[in-house]
């Protein structure tokens, strides 16, 4: 019997094996962490357990106090020790609105980046949330990676409960702009998040191609992005993109009486790689259709080359609002309205048959 062939395909595929190359650089899982109080800085001065730091702080007048409430380890059935971020009931002493934040980051992501193997210059980010509901009237939780100048390279927002116009459980990612340390553009994610259950997120930096990548594995939704600007990691100079910190932070607003949940977070992982995840069925439909023109001023036109029937248009703005919705009777091509929009970047979200495709449309 001749084995050559099977000898060459084994070869083939160990050849091809390693051509894509993943290289671990950091985790955290919380399990070396002790139980209970994860830090009583929070001022940022002084380090926490594992090198992080907190700080909890103000956004209005008279603000929440700090509580050891805030950071926290705790034990979860069947997932071990986890990270949780904010627990609070807002009481009769604070004023009947109350605006706060509470961080955990770290500032050492560097140091492992620059272990990577060469070539390996698309950075993934993944880790596992709870995805809680709230009773506060507003709460978003971040997970976002900044370079040296505290510039946003990836980020990503889930919102428990906010203003009506964006919806329970809505999340979105996004990267920032040269001149802000937050996130500039916002996608949404396009799909609502399943409550009261772990759900794995993975964010990725292409630096050879600038794109950010956002996925959410077990629904099997990934979804791609152009950068702002294009990406360096030369290291120093006026544009340096290597990242350095990685920031885990909550953002809420409550009436007296309220309770803020926060939100439970456990197993980071850092990594380096030479591949790009695969978009999902949203961005190969995306590409179907033109938006013209745009930038527009009052009307743009919509067509795709597929003949596919345009059910709903949603107009999104650039923190992830529904700001327009329109509903047809599945025409491949239609004309919106957008004369009452203000002038920006904005996403629409086009529903049809096979999928649902979204295209960045600038408003003059």
């Amino acid at each position: 019997m001749d084995m050559r062939p099977k000898i060459l395909i084994l070869i083939a595929a160990l050849f091809t094996a390693n051509l894509s190359v993943a290289q671990l650089l950091y985790t955290e899982d919380f399990e070396s962490y002790n139980t209970g109080i994860f830090s009583t800085d929070h001022t940022g001065a002084t380090p926490a357990q594992g090198g992080w730091y907190t700080t909890a702080g103000l956004q209005a007048t008279n603000p929440l106090p700090p509580s050891v409430n805030h950071f926290e380890i705790v034990s979860e059935p069947n997932k071990g020790k986890v990270f949780k971020l904010v627990e609070e009931t807002t009481a009769t002493v604070y004023t009947p609105y109350i605006s706060a934040i509470a961080r955990i980051y770290r500032t050492d992501l560097n140091t492992y980046w620059q272990q990577r193997n060469p070539g390996n210059n698309v950075l993934k980010l993944a880790f596992d949330i709870y995805t809680e509901t709230a009773a506060a009237n507003s709460e978003s939780f971040y997970v976002a990676l900044y370079n040296a100048k505290e510039q946003v390279l990836v980020g990503f927002r889930y919102v428990l409960k906010t203003e009506a116009f964006i919806p329970d459980h809505f999340a979105s990612f996004g990267l920032g702009s040269r001149n802000h340390g937050h996130m500039g553009i916002s996608r949404p994610l396009g799909i609502t998040l399943p409550t009261h259950t772990w759900v794995t997120v993975e964010l990725y930096i292409d630096y050879d191609n600038d794109k950010v990548y956002f996925s959410i594995p077990s629904l099997n939704h990934t979804v791609a992005l152009n950068t702002a600007y294009p990406l360096f990691l030369t290291g120093g100079g006026e544009y340096d993109d290597n990242p350095v910190k990685l920031q885990v932070f909550d953002i809420f607003s409550a009436y007296r009486g309220e309770t803020i949940m926060g939100l439970k977070i456990d197993n980071i992982n850092f990594s380096a790689q030479n591949f790009t995840p695969t978009v999902g069925v949203d961005d190969f439909i995306s590409s179907k259709f033109n938006v013209f023109p745009n930038p527009a001023t009052d009307v743009v036109t919509i067509t795709n080359n597929e003949n596919m029937g345009i059910e709903e248009v949603t107009v999104y703005d650039g923190v992830g609002r529904i700001v327009q919705s329109e509903l047809y009777r599945t025409t491949s091509e239609m004309q919106l309205n957008i004369e009452n929009l203000a002038s920006g970047s904005y996403f629409l979200h086009i529903k049809t048959s096979q999928g649902t495709a979204v295209k960045k449309l600038i408003k003059k």
